[in-house]
């Protein structure tokens, strides 16, 4: 069973457009503009019934992104954040600015402010700074996904500009 989304930017205009679902009734059925930049995300599952639903992330493969809505400035004037949640944020966006990451990778940063503490108490630190920066809206968290039956769900990203010379494949597997 698969299934990918599609999502479209243009890269004149900065406009995008929205996600497409494949299926026998779905899906994109429009013109591919020269300029145009598609991120095309294929799906995998183990699963009988290929339907994939949303569950909670947990563990170290959590998905966050910078929402790109937070002042971190104003966060911190308003009592928001304190100062050392504010260094972290401020360390988050400039390494990924608003592009997906996981947890384990910016989880490092942690030891930055904390160097001689030991990995308990450094996962009990990262989990309540994910927590107040989610709930302020500084950072979202992706779901994770399974098939429904309880399938292994298996996702990846091609990203392809469309030139005068025709697609153009930008990723490298």
């Amino acid at each position: 069973m698969c299934g990918h989304e599609l999502e479209r930017w243009n890269l004149h205009s900065g406009t995008s457009i929205p996600s497409y679902a494949c299926g026998p009734n779905s899906g994109f059925k429009g013109k591919a503009e020269t300029g145009s930049v598609y991120a095309i995300e294929p799906f995998n599952t183990t699963g009988k019934t290929g339907m994939i639903e949303n569950i909670q992330p947990t563990g170290s493969s959590n998905i966050l992104r910078v929402t790109g809505d937070v002042s971190i400035r104003k966060a911190l004037s308003k009592g928001k954040l304190k100062p050392l949640g504010a260094t972290m944020a401020r360390y988050i966006e400039e390494r990924y600015h608003t592009l997906p990451f996981a947890s384990r990778w910016a989880y490092p940063l942690l030891e930055k402010p904390f160097p001689t503490e030991d990995a308990e108490s450094l996962q009990k630190k990262w989990k309540a700074m994910i927590k107040k920066l989610t709930a302020i809206r500084f950072l979202e968290v992706y779901e994770a996904l399974r098939d429904v039956d309880g399938g292994n769900v298996g996702q990846f990203e091609h990203t392809v500009i469309v030139t005068e010379g025709g697609p153009e494949v930008l990723t490298v597997l």
